[in-house]
């Protein structure tokens, strides 16, 4: 039987601790904490970092695995960007969150690739701009560093992409967002990134856009899909990105792993 432990994407806000008591009374086994709440609002988002250290308590108090940490994305988090200044820029802004955040002891962090819209003629350039980016950060964390998997014109958008940033840079990891491959089915994506996969944010779409709804509602095949995880020997956390209540998150959980292992057994 195939089982993996059960999270939930945790933004961090106002609402933080009472989300993580929530979390912890549906009885899951993991987190992420998600740093992204005011990506679009740069004022409102340093004075949210400023009580970073308040998450960082109320983690301490729980018995949830972190699993992941969500690093902010947007213009200001341009990994990828040509210009030097900007890139050095958002490199020292994820320096300042391992710094803080590494002692909580995290599984990993998880980083958006690049910003869109990149134009084809800027893309080879952006992707090495981003790998310079990553071999810096590498040096700067004992925690794992995953690009995530992103939709449209954004960097890793495919799995080739993908392995093309992962391979080139020694010890970086992907995050497999399902929700985002508009040009490949996510199973077929997870067959070719295999153990490169470190982390997951999972959720269903209707393979137009990114939705982020709930597995069931969408176009996903799940069976095909945990099947597929399963193949690459992942043992990492099935972790929900969608706005549902952690008891539905759970339920869900339950729902689609007793129908993947009920086919297998039939």
């Amino acid at each position: 039987m195939y089982r993996l432990r059960v999270g939930k994407s945790i933004s961090f806000g106002e609402d933080f601790s009472s989300r993580m008591s929530e979390a912890e009374s549906a009885e899951l086994d993991a987190f992420d904490f998600d740093l992204c709440a005011h990506w679009r609002e740069r004022e409102k988002e340093i004075a949210l970092y400023g009580r970073l250290e308040d998450g960082l308590q109320r983690i301490e108090q729980s018995p949830l695995l972190l699993n992941g940490v969500h690093i902010s994305f947007g213009p200001v988090w341009e990994f990828s960007a040509i210009d030097e200044r900007s890139r050095v820029s958002a490199v020292r802004l994820a320096e300042e969150i391992f710094a803080r955040v590494d002692p909580a002891g995290p599984g990993c962090y998880i980083l958006h690739g690049s910003w869109e819209p990149i134009a084809d003629g800027e893309r080879p350039q952006r992707l090495e701009q981003l790998k310079r980016s990553l071999r810096e950060l590498r040096e700067r964390t004992a925690a794992r560093i995953c690009v995530e998997s992103l939709p449209r014109t954004c960097l890793g958008n495919t799995s080739r992409e993908l392995i093309d940033i992962a391979d080139g840079v020694d010890g970086i990891d992907i995050c497999l967002d399902c929700n985002h491959f508009l040009r490949e089915k996510p199973e077929d994506a997870v067959a070719v990134l295999g153990s490169r996969i470190r982390a997951t944010h999972i959720s269903d779409y209707d393979f137009v856009d990114e939705r982020h709804w709930l597995p069931g509602i969408g176009k996903i095949d799940w069976n095909a899909f945990i099947g597929a995880l399963e193949k690459t020997g992942y043992d990492g956390v099935f972790n929900y990105e969608v706005k549902a209540p952690a008891q539905e998150i759970k339920e869900n959980f339950e729902r689609l792993f007793a129908a993947y292992n009920g086919r297998q057994r039939s």
